[in-house]
């Protein structure tokens, strides 16, 4: 059997004594020590290592948290349906999804002994895990409401290149956005609807970069991407967030990536019974593209998840977003 085993570069000493000691049990193992993790998020390399492998061992720790890699992993490993069994390096909390599993404490005194067992016990499928359950108050539904309304208001003017009312839009959103993230910080509905409200910024400060399909390096990205890591790490099958990742990805010129998490974003979405047609145009686009054709990121939706758009631009209308208002 092989073992993928996923780490933080910080913690490349440590992944190779576990190589080590799962090639000793008769592991296959697949470790990574390139460098090209200052590259692109997720390789169709890494992809198919991961494929060819029957489990993930997971060396969690404060580096690992902070690590987008880690994060795609993780992530990839799942929806590929490959468990993980997560070695725990220091206190660090273990995402959501995985914290109600059996891992392995190696915080203090790193005996390996024990780790080939788990490895090659591990049931086949990917971990399952307790559906969230989330109870919100009224005014919670009202923000939610209320902010995707304002996003779906902010990306219509995009795609008409109606950029000034676009810019106008975003002002009064994000104010009731920060005001709604210090609220309700750990709702996952409001983690997506943040990490939207970013990738929205980052599209109208390099608006004419997108149009042209020229990625440009800015953390708006970045927060946005760890915003939906943040969320998919409370529910992994949450296809808001898989479609989140996917448009970020698009944007920063990484497709590969891109078609992987929209691909599971509508699968995950048909198994709900939900046509997810908005990933479906994500990957029309990156096809274009790849096809000869430039695809134009901003003509399609990428904002808000389109189960919340319900209210319209009703509150836009009646001014419930006004500037300089918290609005939530």
């Amino acid at each position: 059997m092989r073992a993928f085993i996923s780490h933080s570069s910080e913690d490349s000493k440590f992944a190779g004594q576990v190589a080590k000691a799962l090639a000793s049990s008769q592991i296959d193992v697949w470790l990574d020590r390139s460098n090209i993790r200052l590259g692109v998020l997720l390789r169709n390399e890494l992809q198919s290592a991961i494929k060819k492998s029957r489990v993930m061992v997971l060396l969690w720790s404060k580096a690992a948290a902070s690590s987008r890699w880690v994060s795609a992993e993780i992530l990839t490993a799942f929806h590929l349906k490959r468990f993980i069994v997560p070695c725990v390096l220091d206190k660090t909390r273990l995402p959501l999804f995985l914290a109600k599993g059996v891992y392995l404490n190696y915080s203090g005194k790193k005996n390996l002994k024990a780790l080939g067992a788990a490895v090659r016990k591990a049931p086949r499928g990917p971990n399952p895990f307790p559906s969230p359950m989330i109870a919100r108050s009224v005014d919670l539904n009202e923000a939610i409401n209320t902010l995707a309304a304002g996003q779906r208001h902010e990306v219509a003017a995009l795609g008409k290149r109606d950029l000034d009312s676009a810019r106008e839009t975003h002002a009064l959103v994000n104010n009731a956005m920060l005001q709604a993230e210090k609220t309700w910080r750990l709702d996952p509905m409001i983690l997506n609807l943040a990490g939207f409200h970013r990738k929205n910024a980052y599209m109208l400060k390099h608006w004419d970069a997108v149009q042209a399909y020229q990625p440009r390096r800015d953390p708006l990205l970045r927060r946005a991407e760890r915003l939906f890591f943040r969320s998919l790490f409370i529910d992994p099958t949450d296809h808001n967030a898989l479609d989140g990742i996917a448009s970020v990805l698009m944007l920063e010129g990484e497709n590969d990536a891109a078609v992987f998490f929209d691909q599971r974003a509508i699968e995950v979405a048909a198994s709900k019974g939900i046509d997810y047609k908005e990933a479906k145009e994500n990957i029309q686009l990156i096809n274009r593209f790849q096809h000869g054709g430039v695809p134009t990121p901003a003509a399609r939706r990428m904002q808000s998840p389109r189960s919340l758009l319900d209210k319209g631009h009703a509150e836009i209308r009646r001014g419930q977003l006004r500037r300089g208002s918290v609005g939530v």
